[in-house]
């Protein structure tokens, strides 16, 4: 190329600037190009936006950069058109104090959860009773049914519609068979006198736990829920409340929330009936997008839920609402960037004792570790394994220490020399213990020849206790 034949002038190279960011009277409406967006066509909340600029170029008297601004924009800047000044300036001084606050509070969880004991991880086949217990059909949900320091009695359910409490010995203390469905869930009350059982079909069951004078139990059908049109595939009791019944210190439910395929939570809370015994109602429902798959309650007042195709754990204030229904308390994004990406289904939660840590399970087998009643991630835990169809299950340790969390292996075979198969793993199902202080898994536990389909820790110890599709149920300690 001849740079001769491109050489111009230096008034026909000001001629051409003009030509693309002509000068603007801005005495002259008239002299206005007709250029991007006009302030008609503008949303308000990008109009104040551009308002925040043009203010903030009028203020350091930048008249030619504000000028250029308002012909592209299509925004006029008059003094008065913001109701206080300098507010890009504020904006930018309050998410620089933001930040330094978020780092500090991001300091100081991390430093609190380095104070936690590290401890020493040695859970292993319980050493009282029997270390598993057979049953007739696939055990589908089960919880602790006592309130007393080593005494260890588990409600537990099975796919052939019973229901059983079992003694560590593996005796069948009580059970009801009549059920209509299969139970998916349980939960029992902190005083471990009413049970709630989630079923197939539907129904919410309420149970009282009668253990007699002569050491014999009944299980006691209270009432009936059928307030749901799918499958109900959890329920938790609320915190229970203390109270004083003839001079002794009673903790009565008074609450809990069950949660279905049908896209609803239902709350239910007590009132008193005509003989005195304290009867639940139901309170209110709430509604959301997806399928809701779990919950648990983070204080006496409110509960967390988490829903598929959703980003969000959704927390619920359960009688804060106008007559005393529930109301939306807030959202927590479990995308640590902020974004409303969905690529995760939230299948268990749970909540530690001191009700300020939250574990969510996902279905990519990543456990999240936050702080209650915020977005805050403290940990992202990597190690127990969530196939396709598993329902996990996860709880934190008494003193905070440890989160224990089920996992799945894929069961691998070799072919012998004769054609026959030959399984190399036998235990396929397996507790994952994850240590908090540092995130890493501590100690992994074979539990169960097939997937784990349930478990729950003790409210008074390590005790744990899971449940299996390979038809037992194991304690551990």
């Amino acid at each position: 190329t001849n740079l001769a034949q491109v050489t111009v002038s230096a008034a026909e190279r000001h001629q051409a600037a003009a030509m693309v960011i002509p000068r603007i009277d801005r005495t002259d409406d008239g002299a206005r190009a007709n250029i991007g967006d006009s302030e008609e066509d503008l949303d308000e909340p990008r109009r104040q936006q551009y308002l925040a600029v043009l203010q903030f170029l009028h203020e350091r008297s930048l008249f030619d950069s504000l000028a250029a601004l308002e012909r592209e924009t299509g925004v006029h800047y008059n003094d008065g058109d913001l109701p206080v000044a300098s507010v890009l300036e504020g904006s930018l001084d309050m998410f620089a104090r933001y930040r330094v606050e978020t780092a500090a509070a991001t300091t100081a969880d991390e430093e609190e959860l380095q104070l936690v004991e590290r401890g020493v991880c040695c859970t292993g086949p319980c050493p009282a009773g029997v270390q598993a217990v057979s049953l007739r059909g696939n055990v589908t949900a089960l919880a602790w049914a006592t309130a007393e320091y080593g005494e260890l009695l588990a409600l537990v359910a099975t796919a052939d519609k019973c229901l059983r409490l079992l003694g560590p010995d593996g005796q069948v203390l009580t059970e009801t068979t009549a059920l209509s469905s299969p139970v998916l869930g349980l939960d029992v009350s902190q005083s471990a006198d009413d049970a709630l059982a989630t079923t197939m079909g539907g129904e919410a069951l309420l149970f009282r736990l009668n253990r007699h004078t002569d050491g014999g139990w009944s299980l006691e059908l209270k009432q009936c829920f059928k307030d749901h049109m799918k499958h109900v595939s959890s329920g938790r009791f609320a915190p229970a409340k203390e109270s004083t019944e003839n001079g002794d210190m009673k903790h009565k439910p008074w609450a809990f929330v069950t949660v279905s395929r049908d896209h609803q939570a239902k709350i239910y809370n007590t009132e008193d009936s005509a003989d005195g015994d304290s009867m639940f109602i139901l309170a209110g429902t709430v509604q959301l997008a997806g399928e809701v798959t779990c919950c648990c309650w983070v204080s006496h007042e409110t509960f967390v839920l988490a829903a598929r195709d959703d980003h969000n754990l959704h927390y619920w204030d359960v009688a804060s609402g106008p007559n005393g229904t529930p109301a939306r308390r807030m959202k927590a994004n479990l995308n640590a960037l902020g974004d409303s990406v969905v690529s995760f289904a939230v299948l268990a939660l749970a909540v530690s004792p001191d009700r300020r840590l939250l574990a969510a399970c996902t279905d990519k087998s990543r456990i999240v570790v936050m702080r209650s009643f915020t977005e805050k991630q403290l940990r992202n835990l990597y190690g127990a394994t969530v196939e396709e169809y598993d329902v996990p299950s996860i709880c934190f340790s008494l003193d905070q220490s440890f989160l224990y969390a089920t996992s799945s292996l894929p069961q691998r075979t070799i072919r012998r020399d004769s054609g026959d198969e030959v399984t190399v793993n036998h235990m396929c199902g397996e507790v994952v213990i994850f240590e908090l202080r540092s995130g890493e898994p501590v100690l992994k536990l074979p539990c169960h020849q097939k997937a784990v389909r349930c478990m729950a820790r003790h409210p008074t110890s390590e005790h744990l206790v899971t449940g299996s599709f390979d038809k037992t149920v194991r304690f551990w300690s």
